[in-house]
């Protein structure tokens, strides 16, 4: 009994220590309707006549992501320094550059997303066209690269937040297309 509540406490402390990038990821969603820095990265260049990521990834969703990602960061910070619930996360923040780390998950979560709509765009896929396991994943592979630069996580880890990610992704999108938020399922 005490190996399965080990491990059910560990799937917690993966999802809480993933929380800023998975408030990244979420962020372009929230701040869609803002028009400042609604710029597309690519600068609506083409390559080949083919867009490289098309007008739905603006300087706002990577602006906002990264900004989500920090304050979700320090929040975290606050519940470790002011609180006793200093073993929610993974990282103890007295050993990591927790700013730094705040950055590097909303970055990269973002630039994994960025970086599967160029493949995508690359196979002449739609935008919300599926690729699976791609879609479900790119975005804390992401996270994954650019965090390991401030944070030495274990192999465990990165296995276990990649496949609670692509089934949280499934399950969210089945939802939110049965609520009528998605228009896909996948």
């Amino acid at each position: 009994m005490e190996i399965i509540l080990d491990f059910i406490a560990f799937i917690g402390k993966c999802i809480y220590t993933t929380l800023p990038g998975i408030l990244a990821n979420m962020a372009p969603l929230f701040v869609k309707d803002l028009k400042i820095f609604n710029y597309p990265l690519d600068f609506g260049v083409k390559i080949k006549g083919k867009i490289i990521l098309g007008p739905r990834k603006t300087f706002r969703g990577l602006i906002a992501g990264i900004i989500f990602a920090m304050i979700a960061m320090n929040f975290q910070f606050c519940i470790y320094k002011f609180t006793p619930l200093k073993n929610l996360t993974l990282y103890s923040f007295e050993e990591i550059n927790f700013q730094l780390l705040g950055f590097l998950f909303g970055f990269g979560v973002l630039f994994g997303d960025l970086f599967e709509s160029f493949i995508k765009r690359r196979l002449n896929m739609d935008p919300g066209q599926s690729l699976i396991p791609l879609d479900q994943i790119d975005c804390v592979l992401g996270g994954l690269v650019f965090g390991r630069i401030a944070w030495a996580y274990s192999c465990k880890y990165a296995l276990t937040i990649i496949i609670i990610t692509f089934f949280i992704h499934i399950l969210g999108r089945h939802i939110g297309y049965y609520l009528g938020f998605c228009d896909t399922k996948w």
